[in-house]
């Protein structure tokens, strides 16, 4: 276990390829010993290149990348037919020098096949599940502020098409050729997610690129993804741009939310869900009482009652997100029609804890079998149940990623089928249930499955019908030899 000591910098000012106003004072964070104040010297001259943004050496700046110096990563026999079909992932037992090359991790390297054809440049790291990701198939391309502007330039174009208003996901990792990144657009405010430890180093040219392209007044930092840890990559949250006063108001589907860009979970929103969303406003009329079940901010809640669902009620274990739902629920003149419960999903409705809580580690980053289940079951104690408030005529299930590890799919399948049979004993008759899943390793024919098996429990067996399934919205692409890349599925039940 590394412990990290942080200190802030004072600001400076931008080199002469990336003018502009001096940078926001930055966190640095360097590994500390217990036995001693400072950190010891590096032991060869590999080991003093820092591949951080920053480094305690107050000033500097990443050298610019030179194509021809980078080092290079030799694949293993059978791995370049793959990548010439475009797929964009390296993984460990593919590198043919991985030796040569941990010195240097995370670092750019040229992609060379067996024979010694430079395939490309990828992002490579000696810790990740993902050894090493494309950024492009072109030879000795210069990953700078240029190339990261013509990216950001398609994937604008894109969006806006889309789109009439300024909020969706402006970049989703490789299905925008911009691998382990997020990109989401609140108006004149981006949070920026790195997944990928490689991106650190890549931060000021990318930066450039989305001042460039974009002209956003705030850019917030949001490196606390959960696969960092994995990646043994800082964990951190921070301003890069201007000053966030936060919370930051968007509008989806003709409403409107608040959000919190630097506290929030993943990046402040869920854009992945608009399609949902729009979908289930359509059976508003139809469905007066609605129980949304991890709401988070409200995000389906609100859009219900918004639409003309007489009663709803917002269940989440996150005390702040709950209080933007009441805060959006008054935005839209629906406070009447819109209650807050803060419980444990499963013990709200009458079953065991979601699981037992954690303490100890950043809020988001949450890192056991359940990667993302803080509004699973961080509390195990109630303020209602649903015994308080009858049946429904929509439930809405909604939890947190479960896990990226194919390890945990059984798992993880066993919790969505206790979840379904908990949250169907809710359901009026002839209700509606909507299942989502954004855990990969539970798509749509696991998620059928766990209903099924969920709807037949004996004492409690309900027929039901398959009324739509559905998939992420069009501003998180997807390509079609990255199957993983299809991640969120839902369904929609009725329930006799």
């Amino acid at each position: 276990v590394v412990s990290v000591r942080c200190r802030r910098l004072l600001p400076f000012s931008l080199g002469p390829r990336h003018g502009g106003p001096a940078a926001a004072s930055t966190v640095v964070c360097m590994p500390s010993s217990s036995s001693s104040s400072s950190p010891s010297p590096p032991s060869s001259p590999l080991a003093r290149q820092s591949r951080g943004v920053w480094t305690a050496e107050g000033g500097y700046r990443p050298r610019r990348d030179d194509p021809h110096r980078r080092p290079e990563l030799q694949l293993q026999e059978g791995a370049e037919a793959r990548l010439r079909r475009g797929h964009p992932w390296i993984f460990p037992r593919e590198v043919k020098n991985a030796k040569a090359l941990s010195q240097l991790s995370p670092c750019l390297v040229n992609v060379l096949s067996e024979e010694g054809d430079v395939l490309g440049v990828a992002l490579y790291n000696k810790h990740g599940s993902i050894a090493g990701r494309v950024l492009s198939e072109q030879a000795f391309v210069q990953i700078d502020a240029d190339f990261f502007a013509e990216r950001l330039r398609r994937c604008l174009a894109y969006r806006e098409r889309l789109y009439r208003e300024p909020f969706y996901r402006l970049a989703h990792g490789e299905a925008d050729g911009l691998p382990g990144l997020a990109v989401d657009r609140y108006g004149d405010h981006l949070t920026l997610q790195p997944t990928a430890a490689g991106l650190d180093a890549l931060l000021w040219p990318l930066l450039d690129a989305l001042e460039e392209v974009v002209k956003p007044k705030v850019i917030v930092l949001r490196q606390d993804a959960p696969g960092r840890r994995k990646e043994r990559a800082v964990v951190q949250r921070e301003v890069l741009r201007g000053q966030y006063r936060g919370p930051t108001e968007l509008r989806e589907n003709g409403v409107t939310f608040a959000v919190d860009l630097l506290h929030g979970q993943k990046t402040g929103w869920y854009f992945d869900h608009r399609d949902h969303r729009a979908r289930l406003a359509e059976l508003a009329s139809q469905t007066p009482r609605v129980l949304d079940l991890y709401s988070f901010v409200g995000g389906f809640g609100i859009t219900m009652a918004h639409y003309g669902a007489e009663e709803v009620v917002c269940v989440d274990s996150s005390e702040a997100a709950l209080e933007l739902c009441s805060r959006a629920a008054a935005m839209n003149n629906v406070s009447s029609r819109v209650k807050t419960v803060r419980a444990d999903v499963l013990e709200f409705l009458g079953g065991a804890p979601s699981r037992p809580p954690r303490t100890g580690m950043l809020p988001g980053t949450e890192d056991d079998d359940f990667d993302d289940a803080g509004t699973a079951g961080r509390i195990s104690n109630t303020e209602g149940s649903v015994a308080e408030f009858g049946e429904f005529d929509l439930v809405i299930v909604d939890p947190p990623n479960l896990g990226s590890d194919r390890t945990y799919a059984p798992k993880a399948v066993r919790f969505y089928e206790r979840l379904i049979h908990a949250a169907s004993r809710v359901v009026a008759k002839r209700g509606l249930l909507f299942v989502a899943s954004c855990t990969h390793h539970v798509g749509e024919v696991e998620l059928l499955g766990a209903a099924g098996r969920a709807l037949r429990w004996p004492g409690s067996e309900r027929e039901s019908r398959v009324v739509s399934c559905g998939s992420q919205a069009a501003d998180h692409p997807s390509i079609p030899v990255l199957p993983e890349s299809r991640y969120l599925r839902s369904i929609l039940l009725q329930l006799d």
